[in-house]
């Protein structure tokens, strides 16, 4: 969070205010203070009615209303509102990182060791049949495999805001490459396409760690939940811990979590009216956006139909 929240920093704060003055190549005209009319043929006033948002901190205004003045196709337009598009889509997906939990990965590795922990107590209480120190085993591990649900809980949301964040990058990067792609001497979008990829290389390297603390931990998790069950059987009535008799459906829910080949799968659903698709991305599926990264934090090629893609453009403008 820290490392992204740098970059966000000299993202904005560098490179921001050529978006606020996009100037026209051919007019040579700042259009971005030109008179803010908005109709739905006008895409200057579409371009400066959603800049205006993005200045505001409107952010899903703002992506609406420059979406719709790319739709117009007016190529005096488009790179200047592909740039600030990629603004508004770099902003979303900081919004949602925001929603994952601290520290998520170190108190996974530190509820693994206590659950190692909680193992090997148990598995030497079974060796030794000391009806206490089963006793105390049982305790122990139950109490571990309680921070482990807690912890399983906390990753899954850190995975679904790292993945919705690395949706928004992954479109922010589209929108950047389309507008330099536009307009060539707009070394700006080529920077902050520049900035955007090093961005999502090291969200990249967080979700993978995330994965890999995940698996360790599931592993422990089901460990551990076998052994209690042995040492819940192996303690006689009379020194049952009190509400043991009662956590079948309790135990049943240990095999929930993280496992490392549910990360797979990626499922969206449409929103009618023309809306940008709500993301219904669980944490299992967040993991399949990793699938379009390769080690070095670059994109492989993507599909078509991504908004920040010029359309229409056998050749260039200039």
């Amino acid at each position: 969070m820290l490392v992204v929240g740098c970059w966000m920093l000299f993202f904005f704060f560098s490179i921001c205010p050529a978006a606020f003055g996009s100037t026209n190549d051919v007019t040579n005209a700042d259009i971005s203070i030109l008179p803010p009319t908005v109709t739905s043929e006008n895409p200057r006033g579409l371009y400066n009615a959603g800049t205006e948002k993005l200045r505001a901190g409107k952010l899903s205004d703002a992506e609406t209303l420059l979406e719709s003045s790319l739709t117009k196709q007016d190529e005096r337009v488009q790179p200047a509102a592909l740039f600030n598009l990629g603004h508004v889509r770099f902003a979303q997906g900081n919004e949602e990182l925001k929603n994952s939990p601290d520290g998520t990965t170190k108190r996974s590795r530190a509820t693994t060791e206590a659950g190692a922990g909680a193992i090997q107590k148990a598995a030497d209480a079974l060796a030794g049949n000391d009806v206490q120190q089963m006793v105390e085993a049982y305790f122990a591990g139950r109490g571990v495999r309680k921070e482990m649900r807690a912890v399983t809980a906390a990753v899954q949301r850190a995975m679904e805001a790292h993945g919705k964040t690395l949706l928004k990058w992954r479109r922010a990067l589209s929108d950047f490459k389309s507008a330099a792609e536009l307009n060539p001497a707009d070394t700006n979008a080529v920077r902050n396409a520049e900035i955007v990829e090093q961005t999502i290389a090291r969200l990249v390297d967080s979700m993978r760690e995330m994965q890999q603390s995940a698996a360790s931990l599931g592993g422990k998790q089901s460990e551990l939940n076998g052994l209690l069950k042995q040492l819940k059987g192996r303690i006689p009535a009379p020194n049952a811990p009190p509400g043991a008799a009662g956590e079948e459906d309790d135990e049943d829910k240990d095999g929930e979590g993280l496992p490392p080949e549910a990360l797979s799968g990626l499922q969206e659903s449409t929103t009618g009216g023309g809306q940008e698709m709500e993301l219904k991305i669980s944490p299992e599926e967040a993991g399949q956006l990793l699938n379009g990264i390769q080690p070095d934090g670059k994109l492989l090629p993507m599909g078509q139909g991504e908004s920040g893609k010029p359309k229409d453009r056998p050749r260039r403008i200039w």
